[in-house]
């Protein structure tokens, strides 16, 4: 088995969560009642709520049943900002019931979009040091289990402070 393969086993058993910093260390998010029902979601409409969290961590948290502001069905978009302190290769997992996907600096890096139960997909992703935007798209067919996590390895969460290395 190969270091980097340890790593993303390892980052998916610790479920170790990322946390941000784009400001004061908050994600912010965005709540519709309008979304595709299928992918990831997008694109969305009928905006309903906005909150910020310094995680994202909606699925275990919530023991699968997450529904913010009382909604069954939902689309969400997460925006954040990650900074890498040293270049690298890093394993990232993203788990969710129904669909997500995750972007960085533009470009999809994990799609695990469409209806389907709780599903983890993963990559190894080469990140150079710096600030790097993401955003996370997820929706909820109201039925069943519900959430959304965005897993990173060991030793490289910061609290708010949102870094690797």
């Amino acid at each position: 088995m190969t270091q980097s393969l340890k790593n993303v086993i390892k980052a998916l058993a610790l479920s170790t969560v990322l946390a941000t910093t784009a400001q004061a260390g908050q994600v912010n998010i965005d709540y519709y009642t309008g979304f595709v029902p299928s992918g990831d979601g997008s694109p969305f409409s009928n905006l309903v709520a906005s909150d910020t969290t310094p995680f994202i961590r909606y699925a275990m948290d919530n023991w699968w049943n997450w529904h913010p502001f009382g909604l069954g069905a939902f689309g969400a978009q997460m925006k954040g900002t990650l900074l890498v302190k040293v270049a690298g290769s890093y394993p990232i997992a993203l788990t969710s019931d129904d669909g997500s996907s995750l972007y960085v600096d533009g470009k999809m890096v994990l799609n695990n979009g469409g209806d389907h139960a709780q599903a983890t997909v993963l990559t190894i992703l080469k990140l150079s040091a710096g600030y790097h935007a993401f955003v996370i798209n997820c929706w909820q067919n109201g039925l069943g289990a519900s959430g959304v996590d965005l897993a990173l390895p060991e030793g490289r969460q910061r609290g708010a402070q949102g870094s690797l290395g």
